[in-house]
């Protein structure tokens, strides 16, 4: 249930590269290193980063974060391709430390602040209106749903990968999905008179 890019609409495009440092760190390390699966640097940067950051789009609800934690990500994957071993598939590699990019960021937000469905919507195919609805609806619902939420129904994995990429089993990764669409239907009743459910995990 992947969400796809649409053109004109920001929230589900690709990153914009502004001029940084991270940005420019990661131009400069753009070199042919190997994985473990025969593939260069340059090439996992370009088959994830949209991935990665639509995750953290949807993870921290702001677009600026987002870009932010995800230019983070890569740095962080070029560090540690040296100590990847390949027991897990590369995909799963890099979203667990998306996520766990995600949760920092949140974790270090939350302390500058304080200092200072069985059945599911098919995200992709949805009408824009519906779609925007539910990312209103994200930043509400609690953490551990949405992790699982994100990476099952917007980013289209199974619950054996999202359970290797959070540390849970697959059980608990079903029993999570089905909490965080249950809190959708809730959420999203007031507001669809056609509602566009459909089962499946």
């Amino acid at each position: 249930m992947k969400s796809e890019d649409s053109a004109g609409n920001p929230e589900f495009g690709r990153p914009s590269k502004p001029k940084t440092e991270v940005n420019d760190t990661i131009e400069a390390v753009l070199t042919r290193r190997p994985t473990g699966e025969d593939l260069s640097f340059e090439q996992v940067y370009e088959k994830y980063r949209s991935r990665v950051f639509s995750t953290a789009y949807r993870m921290l609800s702001s677009r600026v974060d987002a870009e932010d934690v995800t230019q983070d990500v890569f740095v962080k994957v070029f560090k540690k391709l040296g100590s990847f071993r390949g027991d897990s598939a590369v995909s799963t590699w890099i979203y667990r430390i998306a996520v766990n990019a995600c949760l920092d960021f949140r974790r270090r937000r939350r302390l500058r602040q304080t200092v200072s469905l069985d059945e599911g919507i098919e995200v992709g195919s949805t009408p824009l209106s519906v779609a925007r609805l539910i990312e209103g609806a994200l930043p509400r619902m609690a953490e551990s749903y949405r992790r699982v939420f994100v990476l099952h129904d917007i980013q289209g994995l199974k619950h054996e990968e999202i359970g290797k990429i959070l540390g849970i089993t697959d059980g608990a990764s079903k029993s999570l999905l089905h909490r965080a669409r249950a809190f959708l239907r809730r959420e999203l009743a007031p507001y669809l008179e056609d509602r566009h459910w459909v089962r499946g995990e």
